[in-house]
């Protein structure tokens, strides 16, 4: 049976002196998946920063290849990034190796997604007849 990985890091420390916690668990996927879900690995990257610098940070990291957005968000962070490569060994390039290296980032936390679900397969659903009928 094929897996899924999810993994979290958490990351307290200067860019230089990266601390991490990593939690990694695996789950069963679904067949006709798996060829989709072993080509890339998404990472939502949260991003605490520097109040006045938050603009040029989000643009910095935007700038890197691998970040695919980043959005200004309301809350306890700052910014979100969404990363995306093909292996989990990339994300040690990209998120301690270059994005927690950006100046005025003072804070990560990163999220390793399992499974993407998205408004397509919603709709495909509710197609289907899954929906309750009225």
């Amino acid at each position: 049976m094929k897996t899924s990985t999810l993994a979290t890091f958490r990351v307290t420390a200067a860019p230089d002196k990266v601390q991490s916690n990593l939690a990694s668990t695996a789950w069963p996927t679904k067949a006709g998946r798996d060829s989709l879900e072993a080509s890339v690995v998404t990472a939502i990257v949260l991003v605490r920063a520097e109040i006045q610098r938050i603009p040029e940070v989000a643009e910095t990291i935007a700038q890197i290849p691998e970040v695919s957005e980043v959005y200004s968000v309301t809350g306890e962070f700052d910014l979100v990034a969404m990363v995306r490569v093909r292996t989990h060994d990339e994300l040690a390039d990209v998120i301690p190796g270059r994005l927690n290296k950006v100046p005025g980032v003072t804070h990560t936390e990163t999220h390793i997604a399992f499974r993407t679900y998205s408004r397509h397969d919603l709709d495909a659903a509710f197609s289907l007849g899954l929906g309750a009928e009225i």
